[in-house]
């Protein structure tokens, strides 16, 4: 298997992105199935005719023939094996943090470790690179959703926040819920967009360079233009994808920051909540050295939540000396 395979979910083009994506919705709940199938399908292989047994171990066997119709034989745990190996990050679409190995009083090794497996969020770091393949729609370029969701901002994830929750409502017309659709990909894909640069000579020009940023006035102004497409499969598979991401990123982030993701049990009134907003924008200002409040909203979400967290810490440590 010569086939150069992508090493994250960060080098999947839009194509291959969705052939995993469906592969494990297809076998949702079986890990091995589904990274054997996802392995055949990045390189492009096929079962050719019905499973044979081997009379050694009574093991199926299937003859998998690649496009230019080589072909050859392995057996279902070969198959297994080969895929957990060439797809150790399948499992972990935002990057796997590891594991510390964990001992008793005894020393004994009661948890194993386990290596970080490369992907793309971590709680340290900061907007990474975006890959080049992007997504296209119509006349417009995309960030993929993968590394739109990776970049997310400030901004961007609030807005997202308050677009998510009315997606599945109890009661909801079909029209609401395509407009919710189309603002949460608006929100979500930022498109492409020239950077402008100030030349030595005073003038302002456009750079043959093109950037990815989020933009709210850009986003409300691309809510019709995901509207009048929410009827193509494309899309619609481009929306699930979407928000799966999104939801896996909370998860990520929740596993991350439990601190800053637990429930406080405390009302969520609009007050409470812009109040909350305000107080939080401030503080992170302070922390970062920031002179505006935009500064805040443009900053990329791991970086705020790193402050936001140590902030977290901070309190408990002068709660629990209070206490003493």
């Amino acid at each position: 298997m010569k086939q150069a395979l992508p090493n994250a979910w960060s080098s999947l083009t839009w194509q291959q992105l969705c052939q995993v994506w469906e592969v494990k919705q297809r076998y949702v709940g079986n890990a091995d199935v589904a990274r054997a199938a996802a392995l055949m399908a990045l390189c492009g292989l096929t079962v050719d005719g019905s499973p044979t047994t081997d009379p050694a171990t009574g093991e199926a066997v299937y003859r998998l023939k690649d496009a230019d119709g080589q072909a050859w034989a392995v057996t279902a745990r070969g198959l297994s094996h080969m895929a957990k190996a060439a797809l150790p990050w399948l499992d972990f679409p935002y990057g796997d943090p590891g594991e510390k190995e964990e001992r008793d009083d005894k020393g004994k090794v009661v948890k194993e470790g386990r290596d970080p497996v490369r992907g793309y969020v971590s709680p340290m770091r900061d907007a990474l690179m975006i890959p080049i393949e992007t997504l296209k729609v119509g006349r417009r370029h995309f960030a993929l959703p993968q590394a739109a969701c990776n970049n997310l901002t400030w901004h961007q994830y609030r807005a997202l926040q308050a677009i998510a929750p009315g997606l599945f409502s109890d009661g909801i017309t079909d029209g609401e819920a395509r407009e919710l659709q189309a603002q949460f990909l608006s929100v979500m894909l930022t498109p492409r967009s020239f950077a402008i640069l100030d030349t030595a000579g005073g003038s302002i020009r456009l750079r043959p360079h093109h950037e990815y940023r989020y933009n709210s006035e850009q986003a409300d102004g691309l809510v019709k233009f995901w509207e009048r497409r929410l009827d193509e499969p494309s899309v619609i598979t481009l929306f699930r994808i979407c928000f799966q991401a999104y939801q896996t990123a909370l998860f990520y982030y929740a596993a991350s920051y439990p601190l800053l993701f637990s429930d406080s049990g405390k009302p969520d009134t609009l007050r409470d909540a812009l109040t909350g907003e305000v107080g939080t924008v401030n503080t992170i200002m302070k922390y970062a050295g920031y002179a505006e409040q935009q500064q805040v909203y443009d900053s990329n979400l791991p970086f705020v939540l790193d402050i936001l967290n140590t902030m977290t810490k901070e309190a408990k440590e002068i709660e629990k000396i209070k206490r003493k």
